[in-house]
C-alpha cells in the first residue's frame, strides 16, 4: 500500500478558515497561484448561483459546455460557444438526480423521468421518457436513479432498468432491490454502466456489506473487508476492480477482488466529492475548497486546484465533475468551472 500526499502551500488553519472568514478569504486569494510541483493556477469562472435551500444536485461538463442541476428542478446550461447562461427548466416537484449532454442536446433525470434540450438555441424541448412507463405492468414508484455517462440506472422494488437516455433505449435488468430488503438501510451507492454498488447497513453495529451487481447477468459480489468500512462516507467505483472512497481526509484506492488498498491519497481536509469516471484519474475535493487530480494506478498527484471564491460549510451533498482539463465543482455559492493547463507548469 502506497500512500501519498501533495505539497500544499497553506499556511494558516483550518480552524482560521471557520473563524474569520474575510480575512482568510483574502489569504485564499493571495495564494491561489501558488501550487504544487510549479503548476500555475487555473482559470476560474463562477457560473451559477445557487440559492439558500436549493443546492446544486449534479453537474456535468464536457467539451460543449456544462449543465447543471438542482434539489428544486432547475437546469442551467452554459455552452462554450455563446458563452452565456441559460436557464432550461426553472422549477420541478423532483430533484435533478443526473446530467448529461452530448454534440447535439443536453439531459436531465429527474426521480422518475428524464428530460431532453437542443444544445442550440433556442434549446428546443425533446421528448420526455417517463420511467414507470417502461414497464406497463409496473404500480410502484421509483426508488433510486443513478447516472454514468448517458446511461440511467432505474431501479424500483421489484424491476430494474438501464435506460439511454440520449438513445432513448432501455433494456430489462433482472436485479431486484426488494429480495435484499426493504429498509432504508440498503442504498445503491454508483453506478458505472454496467456495474451497480450497494451497500447494505441493516446489520447494527456490525460492519457494512458492499455489494458488486452485474446487471447484464444479475452476478453479485460481497465485498465485506473494506477497511474502515464503518466511516466510509463516499464510495464510487473505478476501473474494472476498484472503489475509490473516502474516510475523513483520505482517499483509498481499492482493490475488491485483491482485497488489498492500491494507494492512500490525503487532503488536508474531510474529503466531499469524488470523480472517479476517468479510467485513469480520481478527482477529489475537500472541505477547504482543494481539488487533487490523482493517477489512481500510482497515486500520483497530478495536478492540485484553488477555487479561493468557494465553500463548502453548509453540510450539502457536493458534486464534482472532471471532463480532460476541466473541472465543475459545486459549492455553497453555485457551481464554478475550472480550466487547468494539460500539464504542470503549461501555461
Amino acid at each position: 500500500m502506497a500512500m501519498h500526499m501533495c505539497p500544499d502551500p497553506r499556511q494558516s488553519r483550518q480552524m482560521e478558515i471557520k473563524q474569520e472568514p474575510k480575512r482568510t478569504q483574502q489569504k485564499r486569494s493571495g495564494r491561489a497561484r501558488q501550487y504544487s510541483h510549479g503548476q500555475d493556477a487555473p482559470r476560474t469562472s463562477f457560473l451559477f448561483a445557487a440559492e439558500l435551500g436549493d443546492p446544486v444536485t449534479s453537474v456535468h461538463v464536457n467539451e460543449h459546455g456544462c449543465v447543471a442541476g438542482t434539489m428544486l428542478g432547475t437546469v442551467w446550461f452554459y455552452g462554450f460557444e455563446h458563452k452565456e447562461v441559460e436557464v432550461l427548466a426553472s422549477f420541478s416537484d423532483e430533484g435533478i438526480r443526473g446530467l448529461f449532454m452530448d454534440e447535439d442536446s443536453s439531459y436531465a433525470v429527474l426521480n422518475d423521468q428524464c428530460k431532453g434540450w437542443r444544445v442550440a438555441r433556442p434549446h428546443q424541448q425533446l421528448g420526455t421518457v417517463c420511467f414507470r412507463s417502461l414497464d406497463r405492468k409496473n404500480t410502484q414508484s421509483v426508488k433510486h436513479v443513478l447516472m454514468r455517462g448517458p446511461l440511467a440506472c432505474v431501479l424500483f422494488p421489484l424491476t430494474s432498468f438501464v435506460v439511454n437516455v440520449a438513445r432513448q433505449e432501455h433494456h430489462t435488468c433482472n436485479f431486484k432491490l426488494f429480495d435484499y430488503g426493504s429498509s432504508s438501510e440498503i442504498v445503491p451507492c454508483d453506478f458505472d454502466g454496467e456495474t451497480l454498488a450497494i451497500v447494505d447497513r441493516t446489520n447494527a453495529g456490525a460492519s457494512p456489506i458492499f455489494r458488486l451487481v452485474q446487471l447484464a447477468n444479475n452476478d453479485i459480489m460481497e465485498v465485506d473487508s473494506l477497511p474502515n468500512a464503518n466511516h466510509i462516507a463516499l464510495l464510487k467505483l473505478w476501473g474494472s476492480e476498484c472503489f475509490a472512497y473516502a474516510v475523513g481526509c483520505t482517499l483509498c484506492i481499492y482493490d475488491y477482488r485483491k482485497q488489498e488498498v492500491k494507494q492512500s491519497l490525503l487532503h488536508r481536509a474531510e474529503i466531499v466529492a469524488i470523480d472517479a469516471q476517468d479510467p485513469e484519474i480520481v478527482a477529489s475535493l475537500s472541505s477547504d475548497a482543494w481539488i487533487k487530480l490523482w493517477n489512481g494506478a500510482t497515486g500520483e498527484c497530478m495536478h492540485t486546484l484553488f477555487i479561493p471564491e468557494a465553500s463548502f460549510f453548509l453540510g450539502y451533498t457536493y458534486c464534482l465533475c472532471l471532463q480532460g482539463r476541466r473541472v465543475a465543482v459545486s459549492a455553497d455559492e453555485g457551481v464554478f468551472l475550472l480550466d487547468f493547463p494539460a500539464t504542470p507548469g503549461e501555461v
